[in-house]
C-alpha cells in the first residue's frame, strides 16, 4: 500500500534466511542460534520520513553490523537481549547513531521493533543536545511508562494502517501519526539515562578476531586457551568478551558460525559438483552424524535437503 507518504508491508516466512534477508534500515548479518518454531514475520511501514518495523523470530538470532548514515535507530524487544556488550530488558531501548555499529543476541523466540529516523527531526536544537554528538550507540533507560508508551504507539501505527488503509487517503491524519511517533521518540532521550558499554568495542574487535582465526583453520579446532593465547589476551577475558557480547561461550558461537557458513555454502552447491560430506569436512566437522543433527535442529531440514534445493536466483552457484 502506498499514498500521502505512508506505506505498510507484512511479511511472513517459514525459513530463516528468507526473513534475514528483508530486515531493513541496517547493514547486518544475522544467524539463527536457536529455533522454536518455523516461523518468522515482518511487518513494516513508512511513515513520512520514518521508517518502522515490527518482527517476530521464532527461535534465537544473532545480528551484527551498522546502521545507515541518514538517521537514528531505535530498537526495543520484547525478551532481554544482549545489546553492545549490555542486557538490555523491556523497558529499555538501544539508540544507534547514524553508521553506528551494534550487535544483538537473543537466545530465544522474540518479537522487537525498531523506528529509524533522520537525525534532523530526532534532534531539531542539535546544538544544546550533546547526546546527538556521541559516537557510539547508547542503551536507554527511560521511566517503564514512557517505553510502553513508545512501543504501544509503534504497534497501533502498524495495525491501523494494515486494518484502516483509508487512512492513506488523508495527509493531515498521516502528517498527525508521523508528528506522533516522533514526540514519543523524542521523550526516549529528554526523560532517561544513558548507557554506553565503555568495553563494547574492544569486545567487538576480540570477538571479530577470535571468529577469524577460528575459521581461517577449520581442520584445526582450537580450544579456547589456544584461541586466547594466540589472539594475546587472557583467557578469561576471552570468555567474558563472547558472554558480554552473545550470552554464549566462545564454543558456542564458534559452533553457530560454522552451521552458519555450512548453509551458506549448501544453499549456493549444486548437488552435482559437492556434497554434504565434502561441506561438513572442509569446515571441521569430522562427525557427520552430529553435524547432521546439530544442523537439523537449528534448521528444521537435513543437510541434503538444503543442498538439493535450487541455488536461490541471482547467487552464483559455489564449486
Amino acid at each position: 500500500m502506498t499514498h500521502s507518504g505512508l506505506t505498510m508491508t507484512r511479511l511472513a516466512f517459514t525459513e530463516f534466511d528468507a526473513f534475514a534477508e528483508v530486515v531493513r534500515d541496517a547493514s547486518m548479518t544475522m544467524r539463527m542460534c536457536s529455533r522454536e518454531v518455523a516461523k518468522w514475520t515482518l511487518q513494516y511501514a513508512t511513515v513520512g520520513s520514518l521508517r518502522v518495523q515490527q518482527g517476530f523470530e521464532g527461535g534465537g538470532s544473532i545480528a551484527e553490523g551498522a546502521t545507515g548514515s541518514d538517521g537514528w535507530t531505535l530498537y526495543h524487544q520484547s525478551h532481554p537481549v544482549h545489546a553492545n556488550g549490555q542486557v538490555m530488558n523491556e523497558d529499555e531501548v538501544l539508540a544507534v547513531p547514524p553508521g553506528g555499529e551494534f550487535c544483538l543476541a537473543c537466545k530465544p523466540s522474540h518479537e522487537w521493533i525498531s523506528v529509524h529516523i533522520p537525525t534532523s527531526l530526532l534532534f531539531p536544537s542539535t546544538p544544546k543536545l550533546e547526546f546527538a554528538s556521541c559516537a557510539g550507540a547508547q542503551l536507554l533507560k527511560p521511566p517503564p511508562h514512557v517505553t510502553r508508551r513508545f512501543t504501544s504507539l509503534v504497534h497501533r501505527v502498524l495495525t491501523t494502517t494494515e486494518s484502516q488503509p483509508q487512512l492513506l487517503d488523508y495527509p493531515v491524519a498521516v502528517d498527525s501519526c508521523r508528528h506522533e511517533l516522533l514526540s514519543a521518540a523524542q521523550e526516549l532521550f529528554a526523560s532517561c539515562q544513558h548507557s554506553a558499554s565503555r568495553h563494547f568495542d574492544r569486545w567487538r574487535r576480540l570477538t571479530k578476531s577470535t571468529l577469524e582465526l577460528a575459521m581461517s583453520r577449520p581442520d584445526q579446532p582450537l580450544s579456547v586457551s589456544e584461541l586466547a593465547r594466540q589472539t594475546g589476551v587472557p583467557e578469561r577475558t576471552l570468555r567474558a568478551a563472547f558472554h558480554r557480547s552473545y550470552g554464549l561461550s566462545p564454543q558456542e558461537y564458534l559452533r553457530i558460525q560454522r552451521l552458519y557458513q555450512a548453509r551458506r555454502l549448501l544453499r549456493l552447491s549444486c548437488q552435482d559438483h559437492t556434497t554434504v560430506t565434502q561441506i561438513a569436512f572442509g569446515l571441521g566437522f569430522w562427525d557427520l552424524g552430529r553435524f547432521s543433527g546439530a544442523y537439523g535442529s537449528l534448521y528444521g531440514e537435513r543437510p541434503s535437503e538444503t543442498l538439493r534445493k535450487p541455488v536461490p536466483e541471482g547467487s552464483a552457484p559455489a564449486r
